[in-house]
């Protein structure tokens, strides 16, 4: 009854957006910056990434095509997703979730190529090796190349580069479109700045390579050939987390001191937002889970495996959080009169925490399937012969 009184009084239709929304947010976001990480070593010839560069690739596949089963999910009923490409197009110059339809599409496909190639000269020995279905499912994913001449390795390393060149736009894209999607909102005050696609990739960086700090460790100490943890690689990642992070607070900080002081009728309406959601903000979203991670990254205890690893757990959570607070957040402030709404999303159902976890658990099986499918083991064990890197 609160809810429907508030509702009337800000002349408010229901929320729009739930739960499902902020974690399609991360998950697109994440996928951008393992993406971007994985073109450190295939485009920019950063050799130290290059053990981790295929892990990184896969991980950002998974991650893209994990990520639409929450806007499925947020539309009720799921042949409603059919509309998003039958109607509309129209607008499509002026329609930031059009081109995410496109995006989506696109994205998720190079990224598969790429990859596909990446992992060519291992599949021929899969292929080689292997007899009956998996000696033919294994030459299906050569794509009919099954040379390991220097001719073709060479045209294997020349698309790698122009996929990995072209996907780093593309990537900026995926999730830059979902800050458009938020910042086109004039009614809306937390959203409307031109600054929200630069945020959303900013913190995307943070989250993807704290998702990095998580995974790599525990498939490296359980999966992979050697078993052992590169706690170089971990202190690199620590390091570069903490440079992210002082980009992502860079960007946030010329959001807030653009929108609060200088804002019209808006700032007033921040400066209750932030003063409702001050302990969140404040402590949980900025001093544990950015500036305690950055301090970690600058110091020497990067080099502590057990707490660079709790950094990329609070980083990613961090950025979770930050998500929420701005596509729920926003949906609490009132249109035009005092009040605001409050959201607590349902345990069961759809939009719900269930639907949420249930969306990690997809993330997660995903992951296990290409995990098997791919030899990424045996790709970063090449990188890593002949180099000590204080594995354990």
């Amino acid at each position: 009854m609160m809810e429907w009184m508030s509702t009337i009084a800000a002349i408010s239709p229901m929320r729009a957006w739930g739960i499902d929304v902020p974690n399609y947010f991360w998950f697109t976001g994440s996928s951008a910056a393992a993406f971007i990480i994985s073109s450190f070593a295939h485009v920019f010839g950063f050799k130290q990434f290059k053990p981790i560069a295929g892990f990184s690739l896969l991980l950002a596949f998974v991650l893209l095509v994990a990520a639409p089963f929450n806007l499925i999910d947020d539309l009720k009923q799921p042949g409603r997703l059919v509309n998003f490409f039958l109607y509309g197009w129209e607008n499509f110059g002026t329609s930031p979730m059009k081109w995410g339809v496109l995006l989506l599409i696109a994205y998720p496909v190079l990224i598969l190529v790429e990859a596909l190639i990446l992992y060519r000269p291992y599949f021929i020995k899969r292929m080689e090796e292997g007899r009956g279905f998996s000696r033919t499912f294994y030459r299906w994913l050569t794509l009919g190349r099954a040379s390991l001449d220097a001719q073709s390795l060479e045209k294997d390393h020349r698309l790698g580069f122009t996929l990995g060149a072209v996907g780093i736009p593309l990537a900026l894209c995926v999730h830059g479109y979902t800050g458009y999607i938020l910042g086109a909102v004039h009614a809306n005050t937390l959203w409307h700045t031109p600054l929200m696609p630069v945020l959303f990739l900013a913190s995307a960086m943070v989250s993807g390579t704290g998702l990095l700090l998580v995974l790599l460790p525990i498939f490296q100490r359980f999966f992979s050939l050697s078993q052992a943890i590169d706690r170089s690689m971990m202190a690199t990642l620590a390091k570069l987390l903490a440079w992210f992070i002082v980009i992502d607070l860079v960007v946030r900080a010329l959001w807030l001191s653009f929108a609060m002081p200088f804002g019209m009728q808006s700032r007033e309406l921040l400066y209750q937002f932030f003063s409702l959601h001050f302990n969140m903000v404040v402590y949980v979203e900025y001093g544990l889970c950015l500036i305690l991670p950055m301090i970690v990254g600058f110091s020497k205890l990067r080099h502590n495996l057990g707490i660079v690893i709790a950094t990329g757990v609070i980083s990613a959570v961090g950025v979770w959080l930050f998500r929420w607070n701005t596509v729920i957040g926003g949906q609490e402030i009132p249109r035009s009169m005092p009040g605001f709404t409050q959201y607590i999303p349902e345990i069961f159902g759809q939009n719900s925490i269930v639907s949420v976890a249930s969306n990690w658990g997809i993330f997660i099986a995903l992951l296990a399937l290409v995990a098997v499918i791919f030899p990424w083991d045996e790709e970063m064990e090449t990188h890593y012969q002949g180099v000590n890197n204080g594995s354990k």
